[in-house]
C-alpha cells in the first residue's frame, strides 16, 4: 500500500512497526496515528475494522488516536503538513481542497523522493 510506504518514508521507520502495536516510540506513534486518521477518513474503514490494517489496535484505541489526531490539526501546523503531505504523493483528491482551506503553498510540502525505490518495488512485483 503507498500510504504505508510514505508513512515509512515520512517518518523514517519500518513498515512492519506502522502496523504492529509493540512500539511506543514518539516517530512510531505519529505515523500510526496518521495512519489510522487516514484509513478513518478517507477510506471510510469502520472502527471495528481498524483491526484488518494495524494488528493488536482494539477500536476504541482507534478512537482516541482520532480523535487525538483530530485535535492536533486544529493546533499544530506541522500536523496539517504531514497529512496534506501524504495526501498529495498518495495522489488523493482532496489534498487540493485541504491545501486551499488551509492556505499551504506547495513548496512547503516535504519533499520526499521514493518514486524511485517506489518503481523497484513496482518491477519487483510485476
Amino acid at each position: 500500500m503507498i500510504i504505508r510506504f510514505l508513512l515509512c518514508k515520512m517518518f523514517d521507520v519500518k513498515e512492519i512497526d506502522v502496523v504492529m502495536m509493540k512500539s511506543r516510540k514518539q516517530n512510531l506513534v505519529d505515523a500510526r496515528r496518521l495512519y489510522v486518521y487516514y484509513l478513518l477518513r478517507f477510506k471510510r474503514v469502520k472502527h471495528a475494522h481498524i483491526k484488518k490494517y494495524v494488528k493488536g489496535m482494539h477500536h476504541s484505541t482507534s478512537i482516541y488516536q482520532y480523535k487525538v489526531f483530530e485535535n492536533e490539526l486544529d493546533v499544530c501546523r506541522f500536523t496539517k503538513q504531514r497529512l496534506i503531505t501524504l495526501l498529495y504523493y498518495g495522489d488523493h483528491p482532496e489534498w487540493e481542497y485541504l491545501k486551499l482551506k488551509m492556505r499551504y503553498p506547495k513548496e512547503v510540502l516535504y519533499d520526499i523522493d521514493y518514486r524511485k525505490t517506489y518503481q523497484d518495488i513496482i518491477n519487483y512485483l510485476k
